[in-house]
């Protein structure tokens, strides 16, 4: 049986948590460089404060927690249907979320236009 090591594998000290490879502060530090290489996207800072808004308002108890809006089950997550309303949400437990997700894809997949080649089809990318 595989067994994960107790010690950072980058500063060799004892990690507070199982999961990872990293220490608290090796993991910090890990990130914030990742950060600087990789900045956000104006949409993408925008659906994240929307994101922390609603989390915020969430466990200050303003915005209730409410049964899937699809099958009922209790355990819900939070669904932004438009983020210009931070606090407008849909309750969806995670598998009603991952199909509502996957339509979307498949309703924007663009399908590509063929023309006439060697063989009568060939696709224009």
């Amino acid at each position: 049986m595989w067994v994960r090591k107790a010690t950072c594998s980058r500063c060799g000290k004892l990690k507070e948590r199982v999961q990872g490879t990293y220490c608290r502060a090796c993991d910090a530090m890990r990130l914030r460089q990742w950060r600087k290489s990789h900045p956000p996207t104006p949409e993408q800072r925008r659906k994240h404060i929307v994101r922390t808004i609603a989390r915020v308002y969430w466990l200050r108890g303003k915005l209730r927690q409410k049964p899937c809006r699809r099958c009922g089950d209790a355990n819900s997550e939070r669904h932004h249907p438009d983020y210009s309303r931070p606090l407008f949400v849909i309750w969806l437990c995670r598998p009603c979320h991952l199909k509502l997700h996957a339509a979307k894809r498949k309703r924007r997949r663009v399908v590509p236009e063929f023309v006439g080649g060697e063989n009568g089809k060939r696709a224009i990318r």
